[in-house]
């Protein structure tokens, strides 16, 4: 997922657990390597996570998604193959992943979203954010109460 640029676009900088800079879309498999291990720490550490998104039917990984933090307001984020774009499978993962949040106490889901990218802006309203008035490098923040 890393490694394509299709869906990198809009992601900026990442790093690695010792943070080392990757720049995305990913260059190699041991960036993705990289930027694995970090999610890794981050849920072992307790303030972030990720899941793989699997297509049951075929057992094929087409994306991921999960929380950037583990907090009263948990910021959500996610990343999806572009051959499964428009077919909802964002919508059900975001859905769950929320819920899964809300079980935990959270009360309120963030997201920040590039102005471009309208296909994650729409994402955004579907699963029930409100835009904000407050830009973080350039992305608009999203929220919603759970």
């Amino acid at each position: 997922m890393w490694r394509q640029a299709a869906v990198q676009e809009y992601s900026g900088i990442a790093v690695d657990q010792y943070r080392n800079e990757i720049y995305l879309p990913a260059k190699t498999h041991h960036d993705s390597d990289r930027l694995i291990g970090f999610w890794l720490k981050a849920a072992n550490d307790g303030w972030g996570f990720r899941w793989a998104i699997l297509l049951v039917e075929e057992d094929f990984f087409v994306g991921h998604i999960g929380f950037n933090s583990l907090t009263a307001c948990s910021e959500i984020a996610y990343h999806m193959n572009p051959k499964y774009w428009g077919n909802g499978i964002m919508t059900e993962a975001a859905n769950t992943a929320i819920d899964w949040r809300r079980e935990a106490g959270t009360s309120k889901i963030e997201a920040f979203i590039e102005p471009e990218n309208t296909d994650s802006i729409a994402l955004a309203f579907r699963l029930g954010m409100k835009a904000t008035d407050i830009f973080s490098d350039g992305a608009q923040r999203y929220c919603m109460l759970v």
